[in-house]
């Protein structure tokens, strides 16, 4: 039991961050757990006058009033700290899972990104969902580790009180108890480790089956992604079942152990009754509180148990939240970009073995349209992402304005550019609030920006306008209509940088049209930096960059690069012959 309390202690100290705005609801509720088990205690204690006198030939009328009475006032009394007790508890452990969860989101919003390349979107959910409710159950598991024993050792003293030679059968059971305990918590402490695992891997499943709909459907995957869950669940069931078979035994066990100390104590009574060294009211009251004992010994397992299986959850949730944010020691602002963007000698790489982007030396003046072009992996899309600061890289690497990209606030420093990207991203929301993204945004605003994106003719043909849902992803929509909301969302954004990650590699000839006819009026006024795989897109550019394994091997303008007859030609002729030019 001490192992216990010691493990509830150190639990305790890890969610009382959780749960000290509502300290009073915790005392009070931890009172009546005194309420409570001495209310439990005078239930067995109100048994001995009940059959010595009460039921006795020779009891008056006032004795048995006075007894219902006591009755009355034990069941009164108990109603409303039953009542504050458990309702308390519940809120308490309710609203520290909704602080736990906040907090746990908040870390994933300010995690960096190549955390999540290494992560499955599927475990990061399960832990925040699954991981929190177990862990929160904990709380509830340490009050009823303080409740249950104050109990026990009510019933135990008033036992005692009655007979303490039959009491010391009890004691004598109570090293088996603690082996129970502790054997059983270790066990399941380390099975609940697998079956959050297993549950994870089981929601990252899901997630797949879910978000790839389109392509299990065009493929006939639906057996094998089936196929796939089952398997997932299959590693569940059995991580649950190890663990259910751990606390099914510890249960049975802990009842056995006390059925046996029962059985010696009945002998035991007899012997003691027939040598008149106790009333049959003694030994009722004494058999009474001895059954009201074995309760919470029982929830006391149980409680075990439930705070093992949160410890484990809490390892995991604090291994997240424990997570490095992003490096953020900028202090510099910079709300305009008013002279130029320096790359000098930068190399970047994501795993240390090789350099994604190498020797990469360019210049983009304020106002410049330029363009980044070069076959797949080529590093295009990382130079993006580390305009961006996703990434962290070296000093004097990136300078935008005189000002090392390392030294600008990384919210600043986002504020410099809007994204239009191939991965498009939208919320299961609105049009008005895919817009607006929690911003207080005028209807003419909105209006604006749709005519600006061209997205004002579907828009206005919809039945609910703006107000339209437009589904996961915005996937109620084509994929060219998708695109030109998030042109219209970054129009809304009034950066002065326009970053265009490959916008319309996606789109069909008549949707990237249409789409091209956005882009070119949200980018007038605009410094453009453009990753391109359609070259007709970037002709009119003031300088285009060809990247080729990481490094730039040409630059110039659209005619410059074809007469060199190098890189860049051969992706124009490339382009010719595949129909993307046109």
């Amino acid at each position: 039991m001490v192992v216990q309390m010691l493990s509830a202690i150190k639990f305790s100290k890890k969610i009382i961050p959780y749960v000290k705005e509502e300290k009073t609801k915790v005392v009070v509720a931890i009172f009546f757990s005194f309420v409570l088990a001495g209310l439990k205690g005078m239930q067995a204690y109100i048994v001995k006058p009940i059959f010595d006198h009460g039921l006795s030939p020779t009891s008056t009328i006032e004795d048995n009033v006075t007894l219902v009475l006591q009755l009355l006032i034990i069941v009164l009394v108990n109603f409303p700290a039953r009542f504050f007790h458990f309702y308390w508890i519940r809120f308490v452990v309710d609203k520290a899972t909704c602080k736990i969860r906040n907090q746990m989101y908040k870390k994933l919003q300010h995690i960096p990104l190549s955390f999540f390349s290494e992560s499955k979107q599927g475990e990061l959910v399960s832990n925040l969902l699954n991981d929190t409710i177990t862990f929160s159950h904990g709380f509830r598991a340490v009050i009823d580790l303080i409740r249950e024993p104050i109990t026990a050792l009510v019933m135990l003293s008033l036992a005692f009180s009655r007979d303490w030679q039959l009491t010391l059968v009890i004691f004598a059971a109570a090293p088996l108890f603690i082996i129970i305990f502790n054997r059983s918590g270790f066990l399941v402490r380390n099975q609940q480790q697998v079956v959050q695992e297993k549950i994870a891997q089981m929601t990252h499943v899901v997630g797949e089956g879910v978000v790839g709909q389109k392509i299990s459907k065009s493929f006939n995957l639906q057996e094998y992604v089936l196929d796939r869950f089952k398997k997932a669940q299959e590693h569940f069931f059995d991580a649950q079942m190890k663990t259910a078979k751990t606390e099914e035994i510890a249960h049975p066990l802990v009842e056995f152990v006390g059925g046996l100390a029962f059985s010696g104590i009945i002998l035991f009574a007899h012997y003691r009754i027939k040598s008149g060294g106790m009333t049959t009211g003694d030994f009722v009251s004494f058999i009474t509180a001895m059954a009201l004992f074995m309760d919470p010994i029982r929830k006391y397992s149980q409680a075990n148990v439930k705070l093992n299986q949160a410890r484990a959850a809490g390892e995991r949730i604090f291994n997240l939240l424990d997570e490095p944010e992003e490096a953020d020691f900028g202090k510099v602002e910079i709300e305009n970009l008013n002279s130029e963007i320096i790359i000098n000698d930068l190399a970047f790489s994501y795993d240390q073995n090789r350099n994604v982007l190498d020797k990469v030396n360019l210049s983009i003046k304020s106002g410049d349209k330029v363009a980044f072009v070069g076959l797949s992996g080529s590093g295009k899309s990382t130079l993006i992402n580390l305009l961006l600061g996703l990434y962290d890289i070296s000093k004097k690497k990136i300078m935008i304005d005189g000002n090392d990209i390392n030294d600008i606030k990384k919210s600043s420093l986002r504020n410099l550019f809007s994204l239009v990207s191939q991965d498009i991203f939208l919320f299961n929301d609105s049009i008005k609030e895919n817009l607006s993204v929690g911003r207080n945004l005028s209807e003419d605003e909105i209006k604006n920006s749709l005519e600006v994106a061209h997205a004002d003719e579907f828009v206005n043909r919809l039945a609910d306008g703006v107000e339209t849902n437009i589904g996961d992803g915005g996937l109620k929509l084509s994929g060219g209509q998708r695109q030109r909301l998030t042109i219209a969302r970054a129009f809304l954004k009034q950066s002065p940088i326009l970053l265009l990650d490959e916008a319309t590699s996606a789109l069909d000839n008549e949707s990237e049209k249409m789409v091209q006819k956005a882009l070119d009026k949200l980018s007038a006024n605009k410094t453009v930096i453009a990753v391109a795989h359609r070259l007709s897109t970037i002709q009119e550019f003031d300088c285009i960059y060809v990247f080729d394994e990481g490094e730039i091997v040409e630059s110039g303008t659209h005619d410059e690069l074809l007469s060199l007859k190098g890189n860049y030609f051969k992706l124009y002729e490339l382009s010719k012959k595949v129909g993307t030019n046109a």
